[in-house]
C-alpha cells in the first residue's frame, strides 16, 4: 500500500521520505538488469509499433519549417556524424542528431501518447537510443529493449509525479522525458547500475519545459528533443564517472517530485516493476493535435456519421470535460500559429465538423483564419465538470458534447477516454496506415513497404544500421 504524499517540501529539510527509501537504485537496477528475454512478447509487439509511429512522425516532421531552421542552425554547423537524421540525407553526432529527431517526432502533434501519465514517452527514447545504438552498433533486440526501459521508466515518474505537474504549467514531455532517454541511452551503452542511477539523476537535474510554449511559439516542440538529448548527454558523462543526484526521487530538500507537483506518490516508481508493463498502456493518436482534444473529436466526428450534418448546420457545440482539459486546451482561440491551433480545442472541434477529418491537412496556414472555422469557432462553449473532476485521472479525457443544429436537432454524445488509448487501441492496419501515410511524404511507396517490413522484423535485426540505412535519403 503507497500512501499519497503532499507538498509543500520542507524548506530546506526536504519532504522527508522514508529513511530506508530506495527510488532511483530499484529504477536502475531494473534498467540496467532489463534483459529483451524478460519482456512479454505482446509488449515486445507495442514497443515495434510503437518506433514505427515515432519514425513516422518524424518522417513528416522534415516537411515543416522547423526540419530547416534546424538544419541551418544546428545540423550545418555541427557537421556529419554516425547518427542518422531521419528522413533526411543528413547526419550528426549522436547528441545532436537526438535533438533533432526528437524534435521532429513531436513537431506535429502525433506521436505517442501515455495517457494516464501525461507523457509522450517512445519518441523521446527511440531518439536516444537509436542515435547511440548506430553509433555503437546495437541489435534490434537490444534497441527494443531500450525502448521498453524508456518507456518503463518514464511512464512511472509520471505516473509518481501526478497530474499537478501540468496544472503548475510544466510541459510533462519535456520534464519526464528526460528520464525515458537517460534510461533508454544508458541501457544501450551497458551501464551498470551505479551509473546509470547517476544518467538519472543528471537528466532530472536538467529537467525543463513550460506549457506556455503551447500558445504560439515553436518551442514546445523541441522539449521533446531537447529531452532526448539531455538524456544522451547524461548517459555519456555517467559512462565517464560524472555523477548526478545520488536518489533524484528521494534526496531531501529540492528532489524531483516535491519540486514539480503538488503531490505525488513514490510508490509507483517501483510498485510491481518489471511485472506491471507501462509500455502496454501507451496510446497512438489518430488526429494531429493535442490529446486533449481527442475525446470531443470522436464523438463529433461519430455525431456527424450518424446525423447527417456538418459545420454550417451547427447553432452551437457545448463541451463538458475535466477542468485540467479546459485549462489544457479550452482557452479562447485566436488565429495565430499551427501550434496554437492543434493545442486549442474550439478550432479541433470547428475544423473537424466543418472538414469531417482533423488530421495534418487540417493544420496549415490558410486554414488558422479560415472564416467559415472562425463562426464555428464562436459558436463553441467549453465548461468544466466537478463531477468529471471527482473522477481524479480516470476522468482525465472524459467529455460529453452537446451539438445544437439549426434545424432545431439537438444531438449528445459522449467518450471517457480517446480511440487510440490502450482501453480503445487502433487496430494494427490503422497503426501501419498511418506510418505509411506520414512516411510517403518522404519517399517513395516502395521504400516505404521495405521500412515497414524492417521495423516489424527488429527483433531478429542484428544490427540498427540496417535499418536507419533505410531512413536516410542519402543515395536516393
Amino acid at each position: 500500500m503507497t500512501t499519497r504524499e503532499r507538498g509543500p517540501a520542507r524548506p530546506g529539510g526536504g519532504d522527508d521520505p522514508p529513511a530506508d527509501a530506495r527510488y532511483a537504485p530499484v529504477v536502475a537496477d531494473f534498467a540496467s538488469a532489463l534483459d529483451f528475454d524478460d519482456i512479454p512478447s505482446d509488449v515486445v509487439d507495442r514497443a515495434v509499433i510503437d518506433i514505427m509511429d515515432a519514425l513516422g512522425c518524424a518522417m513528416f516532421g522534415q516537411n515543416l519549417t522547423i526540419a530547416r531552421q534546424l538544419e541551418r542552425a544546428l545540423l550545418e554547423p555541427a557537421g556529419a556524424g554516425p547518427a542518422t537524421i531521419w528522413g533526411s540525407d543528413r547526419t550528426a553526432a549522436p547528441e545532436t542528431a537526438s535533438l533533432v529527431n526528437g524534435t521532429l517526432v513531436h513537431s506535429f502533434e502525433l506521436d505517442d501518447l501515455h495517457h494516464t501519465a501525461i507523457l509522450h514517452p517512445g519518441g523521446v527514447a527511440l531518439s536516444a537510443a537509436l542515435a547511440l545504438g548506430e553509433s555503437v552498433g546495437v541489435s534490434g533486440r537490444d534497441l527494443l529493449t531500450a525502448q521498453v526501459v524508456g518507456i518503463e521508466v518514464s511512464s512511472r515518474v509520471g505516473l509518481a509525479v501526478g497530474p499537478s505537474m501540468l496544472g503548475r504549467g510544466w510541459h510533462n514531455n519535456g520534464v519526464l522525458g528526460v528520464f525515458a532517454s537517460a534510461s533508454a541511452a544508458s541501457r544501450v551503452l551497458r551501464l551498470d547500475p551505479a551509473a546509470t542511477r547517476n544518467a538519472l539523476g543528471v537528466a532530472g537535474s536538467l529537467a525543463a519545459g513550460l506549457m506556455a510554449s503551447q500558445y504560439g511559439s515553436m518551442v514546445k516542440r523541441m522539449h521533446a528533443g531537447h529531452a532526448a538529448q539531455t538524456g544522451v548527454r547524461s548517459a555519456v558523462l555517467a559512462r565517464e564517472g560524472f555523477t548526478g543526484i545520488d536518489d533524484i526521487f528521494a534526496e531531501g530538500y529540492g528532489n524531483f517530485l516535491p519540486a514539480f507537483a503538488d503531490s505525488w506518490d513514490r510508490g509507483e516508481l517501483t510498485s510491481e516493476l518489471g511485472r506491471r508493463w507501462e509500455t502496454s498502456n501507451v496510446g497512438f493518436k489518430r488526429f494531429s493535435c493535442c490529446g486533449s482534444n481527442h475525446s470531443t473529436i470522436d464523438v463529433l466526428l461519430d455525431l456527424r456519421a450518424r446525423h447527417s450534418f456538418v459545420g454550417s448546420d451547427v447553432d452551437e457545440i457545448a463541451i463538458t470535460c475535466s477542468s485540467s482539459n479546459r485549462e489544457h486546451v479550452g482557452w479562447p482561440y485566436r488565429p495565430d500559429t499551427v501550434t496554437t491551433a492543434q493545442m486549442n480545442l474550439a478550432y479541433c472541434a470547428a475544423v473537424t465538423l466543418i472538414d469531417g477529418e482533423c488530421f495534418v491537412e487540417q493544420f496549415v496556414e490558410e486554414r488558422l483564419d479560415d472564416p467559415a472555422v472562425l463562426a464555428l469557432v464562436d459558436r463553441v462553449r467549453i465548461t468544466a465538470d466537478p463531477a468529471i473532476d471527482a473522477r481524479g485521472r480516470a476522468g482525465r479525457h472524459e467529455v460529453t458534447v452537446d451539438v445544437r443544429l439549426r434545424d432545431g436537432r439537438r444531438l449528445r454524445g459522449a467518450a471517457t477516454s480517446p480511440r487510440g488509448s490502450a482501453s480503445a487501441p487502433l487496430t494494427q492496419d490503422e497503426l501501419i496506415a498511418k506510418f505509411v501515410r506520414l512516411a510517403s511524404t518522404r519517399m517513395d511507396r516502395g521504400r516505404v513497404d521495405v521500412l515497414v517490413s524492417t521495423v516489424q522484423s527488429l527483433p531478429d535485426v542484428s544490427d540498427v544500421r540496417d535499418m536507419t540505412k533505410k531512413l536516410s535519403l542519402r543515395g536516393a
